[in-house]
């Protein structure tokens, strides 16, 4: 009788451990039948034709908000002044010879798709037009690359969206939102779509895509014969091999007859690969005869975080398929020998080329990996998952926009920013500036806006100063100690210019005539 209360014990336990048990695999099954019917509800043509361009208005939203809310605290850098100024002189009908560069922005890139964007930011403010425009390239992308993963790549919408979702965060997507204002932003798009066209066949579609990828920066010449190369893979040799013809004489002709023409003669990019040799057949033999410096470039540490930085995000998946990125190498490696000035955000224009290549081969690398099914190709969830946990991750290690960098705050102006937007407001319209890169894009719509070095301490030369009438000076980036700045105000005011505004940091020095 003694053992009777243990064995109802026992069996209470049993039977709430089997309870447990159950309620549990319900709970799950109910999971899995209701994410079961989600996707079959996204599976439908319907849905499947709007759900990408929903993604894109939400990521839209974001991103615009972001690069704004980046703008309003000063935070953006200084090719945003450029294009300002470019604006404010073509709005006038002056060539847009930009001060700090020394040359036509058009000679720069040849951009030319920055003609049609310069209308559009006649009509409305023009900061907020190029940051808002470029916001929307870079979210149009989402549709293409919905499109191939589930057109060419026979994805399900799991993985359609995964690939999406790494999109988003890919942290060369959100360091490009934030990096001021490149028309090249217009190629990735444009890029995705080409491919997405040429795979139905398409071609005068295909012609218009590319044409928009060449005006928007002359080198995507050679993203044009890499996406050539891929047609050119997958049996479509004759429209292929033209799109690899087109794209490398693109490249050559604006290069080496447009760009000169426009700008000061020569290759406006020749400079960046002056440790090779002078002029273009110079630097060609250099690279040629020098074998071992162009491979010390091409695996320096910095090219090997910025390769890391492009597949890495997406799970490595697109060295599974080679035959996509392969392609692209000639222009990626041009990008790493070059020895242009890297800035805080790693040069994610350049990355506009490349992303394109690395998401094709990143759809066809789940594709391999997944199985067929009755309609689509399976990929399993545990892939997916890590897929997302790997893009999260370097979104929050790597982006402008982790959380990390708290941008819930910006847009927000402290004391010192009220007082650069006031010493901005001081200036006249025909004002020569030489101001410190955090009040450059407020002043820059004005004829001649130049960059104050904003490095270690210097004293200002008769050659820094020449044909200025302003100067602002910004010590609260300069780092530099305060006899260091009282030093530098006494050399300004020695070569004639007089102090106007002082306050928080922002002080303002004039020498009109």
């Amino acid at each position: 009788m003694s053992n009777l209360p243990k064995e109802k014990a026992s069996r209470a336990i049993d039977w709430t451990g089997e309870h447990v048990v159950t309620t549990v695999h319900s709970a799950r099954r109910r999971y899995d039948m209701a994410l079961l019917r989600f996707q079959a509800r996204l599976e439908s043509t319907q849905a499947d034709r709007f759900f990408p361009w929903l993604v894109t208005l939400v990521l839209w939203v974001v991103l615009a908000l972001l690069a704004v809310a980046r703008s309003k605290d000063l935070g953006l850098n200084s090719t945003l002044g450029h294009h300002l100024q470019a604006l404010h002189l073509m709005e006038f009908g002056t060539s847009p010879e930009i001060s700090e560069l020394g040359i036509n922005i058009f000679a720069q890139h040849a951009a030319f798709i920055f003609f049609p964007v310069a209308l559009l930011a006649r009509i409305f403010p023009p900061t907020e037009t190029l940051l808002i425009i470029q916001s929307l390239a870079i979210s149009l992308t989402a549709v293409p690359l919905w499109r191939i993963a589930r057109g060419p790549g026979n994805l399900r919408i799991g993985a359609s969206s995964a690939l999406v979702f790494a999109y988003a965060l890919h942290p060369s997507i959100q360091n490009l939102n934030l990096s001021g204002f490149h028309p090249e932003v217009f190629a990735l798009p444009a890029l995705l779509a080409a491919y997405l066209e040429g795979q139905k066949e398409r071609w005068w579609s295909v012609g218009v895509l590319l044409l928009i990828v060449m005006t928007s920066r002359s080198d995507l010449g050679l993203a044009v014969a890499a996406l050539g190369a891929v047609f050119v893979f997958e049996d479509k040799k004759r429209h292929g091999s033209a799109m690899v013809s087109l794209g490398l004489s693109w490249f050559l002709i604006m290069a080496f007859i447009v760009q000169p023409i426009i700008g000061n003669g020569e290759y406006p990019h020749l400079s960046s690969f002056s440790s090779y040799g002078t002029g273009s057949f110079g630097v060609l033999f250099g690279m040629l005869s020098d074998p071992v410096a162009v491979f010390g470039d091409l695996f320096a540490r910095e090219s090997f975080e910025k390769v890391l930085l492009l597949v890495a995000p997406v799970l490595f998946l697109p060295l599974v398929r080679m035959r996509y990125l392969i392609p692209v190498f000639p222009l990626l490696a041009l990008y790493l020998v070059a020895e242009g000035g890297v800035d805080e955000l790693s040069n994610p224009q350049q990355d506009v080329a490349l992303l394109p290549f690395v998401f094709i081969g990143a759809v066809y690398a789940l594709t391999r990996v997944g199985v067929p099914g009755v309609k689509r190709i399976l990929v399993d969830k545990r892939v997916l998952a890590v897929l997302a946990l790997t893009a999260v991750v370097f979104f929050i290690r790597d982006a402008a926009s982790s959380p990390y960098e708290q941008p819930w705050d910006w847009g927000r102006r402290d004391v010192s920013d009220v007082a650069r937007i006031d010493a901005a407001d001081s200036l006249e319209n025909y004002d020569r500036v030489l101001a410190h890169p955090s009040v450059f894009n407020l002043v820059a719509e004005r004829e001649t806006v130049k960059l104050l070095p904003d490095g270690n301490y210097y004293l200002p030369s008769l050659e820094l100063v020449s044909g200025i009438d302003v100067i602002i000076f910004d010590s609260g980036i300069s780092n530099w100690k305060e006899d260091e700045v009282r030093t530098f105000t006494h050399a300004v005011q020695t070569l004639g210019f007089k102090e106007e505004f002082n306050r928080s940091g922002i002080t303002v020095f004039s020498k009109r005539p």
